[in-house]
């Protein structure tokens, strides 16, 4: 099928940043952006840091932040993460954060649910 990516806005405390051509990871839980950018943005953290495994069994310190992404014109809170040489790439959290999945058949994103944040309990 190949790869797939996305366009999304990533938003802070201080600005925006948008972003094209971002890579749709469904290995991955979270959304990675360089430090740049959430430094940019003025991200919400670090909240905390951690040791991850990347999917090449590889482990790293990240930084975890909290930020807005918009992606298909809805906006969700998301954790984003950021380690020295990381690609940006958005995880499936990101992704159900804001009512989307990938259909692996057509290869794009579609709604799960009516746009907008959802709280379920």
């Amino acid at each position: 099928m190949g790869h797939l990516y996305t366009d999304i806005i990533v938003k802070g405390s201080k600005a925006q940043e948008e972003m094209r051509d971002v890579l749709i990871d469904t290995g991955a839980t979270y959304i990675v952006l360089p430090g740049e950018i959430l430094d940019k943005v003025g991200a919400w953290g670090p909240m905390r840091e951690m040791e991850i495994e990347l999917g090449n069994s590889q482990k790293v310190t990240t930084k975890a932040y909290g930020v807005v992404i918009k992606v298909k014109d809805v906006e969700a809170p998301s954790i984003s993460i950021t380690f020295q040489g990381a690609k940006t790439v958005i995880g499936v959290e990101t992704l159900e954060s804001a009512g989307l999945r990938l259909d692996l058949t057509t290869g794009k994103l579609e709604f799960t649910r009516p746009k907008g944040l959802a709280y379920f309990y």
